[in-house]
Parts: C-alpha cells; structure tokens; sequence
C-alpha cells in the first residue's frame, strides 16, 4: 500500500502527519509513505529522521498568481500520475489542495485532517473534493450537507510522547528536582512577544524559586540567550526542541500559544497552561483555547492585552496555590482523547479497501 501524505508550513501541520505516518507504520508492515512538504527550516527540522519527504520549493505554492497556482497543480498531479498512491491524505496548507484536487480527479482515495476547532481555508475549499474530513475536536463547526463526510477521531500524536516523572525529566535538562519550573513556548515559529513578556516578568523582584525552560524559536534568538545571561535563575534555552516530552514532565506550568497540536498534547499530559493565543489566522488558536478554558481545563490571556503585570500575576496566583494546578490537570484528565493514530490508520485500510 503506497499513501501519499501532503502536509506543510508548520509544525501545527506537520507533527499530526508524523504521528499519523507514524501509526501506519506501526500497523502495516508494507506500507509505502511518501511524505509531501515544502523545504522550511521547521520542516527539514521536524522530518529529519522520517520517511521519504519529497521537497517543494515554497515560491511553488504562492497562490498571489494564477500562474504559479496552474503550475503548483500541474506539478500535484504529475507526482501523483508517477507514484500511483493507494490513498492521498491531505494535513491542511495550500499544499494539500492541489495534492487532493488531483487524487479526487483520478479519482484515489482521499482525506483530509483538521487540526483547529475553527476549519482552515485549505479544508473549507477541499470539502467538495475529499472523500472524508477527520476532526480533531468535537465541536469543529461543519456544515449539515457534508456532515456524512466528518469523522471525530482526534488529533493522531507522536508515539514518542509518552508521560516522563518530573524527577527525571528535569534531571534531563539539569534542573533542580524541587524547584517550581515554567516551560514556555511560542509555537514552531516562536513568538517574539511571549519572549519578551516573560523575560520581564523573570526581572521582577516578585518573582522568585523558578527555572525555566524557553521554547524561543529562530527569530532574536542570540538577543534572549543575552537577556536570560543577566538573569539569577537556572534555564534552558532551545531554538526548537524535538525531545518535548521530557519538557512536558519537567514542567509545572506552561505559558505557551494555542495552536491545535499543543492543545491536544497539554490534554494528554494533562499540563496546566497559561494559553495566549496567536490573534491573527482567522482566530483559529483563539477557539482552540476556549475548548479548554470552557472546560476550566487553562486559563487565557489575549495577546492584545498581554503584559509583564498581568503574565506575572498569573504565574504567581499558580505558584502559590498548588491546588489551581492540580484541579486544572484533574479537568484535563476528563477530556477525552480519542486513538486519533491507530484509528486514522484503520480508515486508511478502510478506504483503500472500498475502492477494490
């Protein structure tokens, strides 16, 4: 069984398309995955060590013109007239249009995956073309003419994110075992404000007994590795970071955007969060975090309103009141999370079977 899978972009993107190759994997032994992305840096990062990736140049999909949109499409379905996939399955991006486009036209069996609780452009246009649609989240809003067409079956995780104890993880980073520790991170793409915020609020004489470990991206790295050098605190400092479930074990508490991947690993690990969702992108990390805030599974910040007094505020109220952090971990431990992997895999085998 040969399965094309396009995903691009971002590590919101990417990461459930591992996990989901992932599972196919694990399930069939002869299962031929060729792995479709653009050539990024968060991409080369995160596919490193996985699959055979097929690199699109990212001026190959600027869809600004009706040329380079004709080109990308003839480029998806010369690929796809070559390699003859059993099934195409499409993770979100402009890059999974043209891929599912040309799968409905040689008519190949196809689906595609919502990561965000708000549905993404790429999805709302494949919609008409796609056999079926996977939700990460129940409450994704659908449309009652293809509602036949969603299936909830979660959002697939990495196999390697498996639950470490606190003790241990920290040692993996050289922490202290006692010590309160704050992980923040800004998405795959970082986050310059939350960077900025937090090292403020690390200054503030009110805060103290903390370490931490930042997720700070690419973007003004070398200018908070000299931030934190003036810091009187333990830290560690990442660009990106592939082994995050030893972050996730060394953490109290996480100051972290909303994307849909992090939603669903903070509700696995059950991790308290402080949520600051990204404010542009049609608001889809805005919805992600409600899903939880809703469920007094986080608590919110929005970025408009985002400041050292009111981040710090929030992380000491946590701080000094353990019993907020366990009760948050308790309402994430009722949210149930589906086999979003194996199940997304038994379709595949489903699929390709209807069409024999």
């Amino acid at each position: 069984m040969r399965v094309c899978v396009v995903a691009s972009h971002s590590g919101g993107h990417i990461l459930p398309a591992v996990a989901f190759c992932q599972g196919l994997k694990d399930k069939y032994c002869n299962v031929d995955i060729k792995f479709i992305t653009t050539d990024g840096n968060i991409e080369k990062q995160i596919l490193g060590k996985y699959f055979d990736v097929i690199f699109f140049k990212k001026k190959s999909i600027n869809l600004l013109t009706s040329y380079n949109l004709l080109i990308l499409f003839f480029k998806a379905q010369s690929l796809i007239n070559k390699l003859k996939p059993d099934l195409v399955v499409g993770f979100g991006g402009y890059l999974s249009v043209p891929f599912i486009i040309s799968a409905s036209l040689f008519k190949i069996p196809n689906f595609i995956h919502e990561q965000n609780v708000r549905l993404g452009l790429a999805n709302w246009f494949l919609l008409r073309f796609t056999d079926k649609i996977i939700l990460s989240f129940p409450n994704t809003n659908i449309n009652e003419c293809i509602r036949n067409k969603s299936l909830y079956l979660g959002l697939p995780l990495r196999k390697e994110l498996i639950k470490i104890k606190k003790e241990e993880a920290r040692r993996y980073f050289g922490l202290d075992e006692k010590c309160f520790t704050i992980l923040v991170m800004g998405g795959s793409q970082g986050s310059y404000k939350i960077n900025k915020n937090m090292v403020e609020v690390l200054r503030d004489k009110n805060i103290s007994g903390v370490q931490i470990i930042h997720l700070i991206g690419s973007f003004e790295y070398e200018h908070f590795v000299k931030e934190y050098s003036n810091l009187d605190i333990k830290y560690k400092l990442f660009k990106f970071l592939d082994r995050m479930e030893y972050a996730f074990g060394a953490a109290d508490l996480v100051v972290s955007r909303a994307g849909a991947n992090t939603i669903a690993e903070f509700i696995a690990m059950q991790l308290p969060s402080i949520l600051i969702p990204y404010p542009y992108a049609k608001l889809h990390q805005y919805d992600n975090a409600r899903f939880l805030v809703d469920r007094e599974a986080a608590v919110l910040i929005e970025d408009k309103i985002l400041d050292k007094a009111t981040l710090r505020d929030m992380i000491l109220n946590f701080k000094n009141h353990p019993e907020r952090l366990s009760r948050i971990s308790e309402n994430l431990s009722k949210i149930n999370i589906p086999d979003a992997r194996n199940k997304m895999a038994d379709l595949t085998q489903e699929l390709k079977n209807e069409n024999n």
